[in-house]
């Protein structure tokens, strides 16, 4: 996948309806704790150790919805939880490993057993899910700190819905969830596309410069891998599959036009979180990419390892005119879980993922 900091092509991503503006996401490193708060507020804590995950969540708005869920890998139930080596008295609902879940833990969605969880560990340094502290271990260092940055981004400080510096504040005082929705989307009518691999060796003989720019050289078997799809009555969608890899395959998109495939656009898209720098990235070479006609979204998921425990996703919907952002994972250090699991970094209210 390659980045850049151009201009976007075919995009559009910042909703505003109303008067009302979605906020700009944020994916921050405190210590070992790492803190993603997406356009809509919604607030994803975790830690970054290997051998045990813990999540806490909080949507929101004065009622956000809250969970917390500590995993571990490597037991099958679980005997309880330990911070510093001291045994924590916890309410919290023991988890057990099963055809359901690949790990054995604790699970709350009550905000009083997360401020108590929060009270506990904020003054540990490690916690752990036995207690010879020797596989299902945590840091804890900078979970204080995620905490109160997500408490602040939320407007929760001195609040009682606060998860950390808790106070008279009543839930009302909390600035509102950004859950405007926008208009449906009016999907464009399906046209077949006629000579699919002529489209392909026209935009390979044609696009050349592009190729050898984004240092795309796909071989035979690319090739046949690459796909043409239905975009609107005057265009189609050309992907041409760049390299195949052993989990993932990347590669570049087109918008041909149907009477004039030599003028095809290489897509670039604008992805919501911005570089080290501040500056705004892009996103031309595109893993695992599917479109899908009948619901005009465009899909991408790449992968850093091939057990899926990190990496990024994004889901947009071609209006006719340009694709907007419905969707966008990223999970930046490799023990977040599966995709599904992935913090969401931009969700457009009304898309249902």
């Amino acid at each position: 996948m390659k980045r850049c900091c151009l201009p976007a092509i075919l995009f559009s991503m910042l909703v505003v309806t109303s008067g009302v503006r979605a906020s700009e996401p944020v994916q921050r490193m405190f210590q070992d704790w790492q803190v993603t708060c997406n356009n809509l507020n919604d607030c994803d804590i975790r830690n970054v150790d290997e051998n045990m995950r813990v999540v806490i969540r909080h949507e929101a708005g004065p009622r956000g919805a809250v969970s917390l869920d500590l995993m571990g890998f490597d037991i099958d139930k679980p005997s309880g939880i330990w911070l510093d080596g001291k045994l924590w008295n916890n309410s919290l609902t023991p988890v057990y490993a099963d055809n359901k879940h690949d790990y054995a833990g604790y699970h709350t969605t009550s905000l009083q057993a997360v401020q108590a969880f929060a009270e506990a560990a904020g003054n540990a340094g490690r916690i752990a899910l036995t207690p010879d502290e020797d596989d299902d271990t945590g840091s804890l260092k900078g979970l204080n700190t995620s905490l109160h940055f997500a408490d602040e981004i939320q407007g929760r400080l001195n609040n009682r819905t606060a998860f950390i510096r808790t106070g008279n504040g009543i839930p009302a005082q909390v600035p509102l969830r950004y859950a405007f929705e926008i208009p449906a989307t009016k999907i464009p009518a399906i046209f077949p596309v006629g000579d699919g691999n002529a489209l392909i060796n026209e935009v390979l003989q044609t696009q050349q410069d592009v190729l050898d720019d984004e240092e795309c050289s796909p071989d035979a078997d690319d090739i046949t891998r690459s796909q043409v799809k239905p975009l609107d009555k005057k265009h189609v969608l050309v992907m041409i599959n760049c390299v195949t890899g052993a989990y993932q395959s990347s590669g570049i998109v087109f918008i041909v036009p149907r009477a004039h495939p030599d003028q095809a656009k290489e897509v670039e898209l604008t992805l919501p979180l911005k570089d080290d720098q501040g500056d705004p990235q892009t996103i031309t070479w595109f893993t695992d990419v599917s479109y899908d006609p009948k619901t005009a979204l465009l899909t991408y998921i790449a992968r850093g390892h091939g057990v899926s425990d990190c990496g990024e996703s994004g889901t947009w919907r071609y209006d006719g005119h340009v694709f907007q952002l419905m969707s966008y994972h990223n999970q930046p250090t490799c023990d977040g879980g599966e995709p599904g699991h992935w913090p969401s970094v931009w969700l457009t209210p009304g898309f249902k993922e």
